[in-house]
């Protein structure tokens, strides 16, 4: 199997054919395959190399036969696989094969319509669920039209489609998620019973420093170092359907050092101890993985666990139910509660603009306006008089 490109002139100027020799059929004639691709060569190189890769593991299909169902699997196996995080080749699969291919599945790619998608999207938000137990939320939804989006866009370069269909429906509005948090009090409550329990540094930990789960969870002592009072936030524990994995943070924002407060170290130090103790008691039945939170024989957590047990020690407290990550957004609101500019503040909680952290911000400052106000009274006002 071989491939080879030619330049054609065209009205508009040039464009580019790729032949694939695609072998011999029943009759001994010779089989061709041509795609033509406007652009660069380099646009018609890559798409030489996809149909070779897709000839050669037998996922080739002529467009014209070529159903949604037959193009997503090949998608995935041939360009998501190799090329996404585990997490997201996860989330994909889910919507591909439970959602997109039961519904949309059998229509042929070229003959994919808006009016499809549109009737697809109107019937999950109905009756989408897999449980049978109701419609979908807008938020998923507008999550599975992205894989159709991307994926078109995909078939698009590929010159399997003369345009993408998913530019030109309408999606459902998701209403804003408006998070739990704790404010100052609650806060120092949470701490305070978690002292001396398993929750009480992967607590303190959050509120104080803002961690997403996975980032808690993957945290290990070769991150920390106790001297400079720092952390370094490279790994993330994240759930996949081949098991607990740890990787990289989802973004190079994500990737950073932080300033922990000194009351942080104390704890740091005890829970160190603590983990040493149990290490000796169990010797081999330990697993020196070097988490800092962790089971007692030193095994991560489960992130889906850790989630449920955090909510199961609120209900057992009596305390406000929040989400493990909301503990986050707590976070960011002391931070704006203490005055730490938001850019600061975006900067410690690794996210990639700034905009992210404004909206967390947003939430709190009504609870603000009328000290706003009467700062600005005591600075303009009162002086006057």
């Amino acid at each position: 199997m071989a491939g080879h490109i030619r330049k054609r002139k065209t009205s508009t100027g040039h464009s580019w054919q790729v032949i694939i020799e695609a072998g011999f059929d029943g009759n001994g004639e010779r089989k061709r395959l041509y795609r033509t691709v406007e652009g660069t060569k380099k646009d018609a190189e890559k798409v030489m190399n996809q149909l070779l890769s897709e000839l050669h593991q037998g996922t080739l299909i002529e467009p014209s036969k070529l159903s949604v169902q037959e193009y997503l699997r090949g998608w995935m196996k041939t360009y998501v696989e190799p090329n996404l995080s585990p997490t997201t080749i996860d989330g994909y699969r889910v919507n591909i094969e439970k959602h997109i291919i039961p519904s949309i599945g059998h229509i042929r790619l070229q003959e994919l319509s808006p009016l499809h998608l549109q009737r697809f999207y109107s019937e999950k938000l109905k009756n989408g669920r897999v449980d049978g137990k109701g419609g979908l939320g807008a938020k998923s939804v507008i999550y599975i039209h992205r894989n159709i989006r991307e994926a078109l866009d995909h078939a698009l370069r590929m010159q399997l489609i003369p345009r993408n269909v998913a530019d030109l429906v309408t999606l459902p509005k998701a209403k804003p998620f408006k998070s739990a948090v704790y404010d100052e009090d609650q806060i120092k409550a949470l701490v305070q019973v978690a002292q001396g329990t398993d929750m009480e540094l992967p607590v303190t930990l959050a509120a104080a420093l803002g961690l997403r789960r996975g980032e808690l969870l993957g945290l290990k002592w070769e991150n920390i170092d106790l001297e400079k009072r720092t952390i370094n936030v490279c790994n993330n524990l994240v759930p996949t359907s081949n098991g607990n994995i740890t990787k990289a943070p989802k973004s190079e924002n994500s990737r950073r050092t932080l300033d922990f407060p000194e009351g942080l170290v104390m704890i740091l130090k005890k829970h160190r101890r603590m983990q040493a103790e149990k290490k000796l008691m169990l010797g081999p039945g330990y697993c020196g993985e070097g988490y800092v939170c962790c089971q007692d024989d030193g095994q991560h957590w489960a992130p889906s666990y850790f989630s449920r047990k955090f909510a199961y020690f609120l209900k057992r407290h009596k305390l406000p139910h929040i989400r493990l990550h909301d503990l986050r957004h707590s976070n960011a609101t002391l931070m704006l509660k203490y005055g730490v500019p938001a850019k600061v503040a975006s900067q410690r909680l690794g996210h990639s603009n700034i905009g992210i952290t404004l909206d967390l911000y947003s939430h709190v400052m009504s609870d603000m306006q009328k000290d706003a106000a009467d700062k600005i009274d005591v600075g303009l006002f009162q002086q006057v008089k």
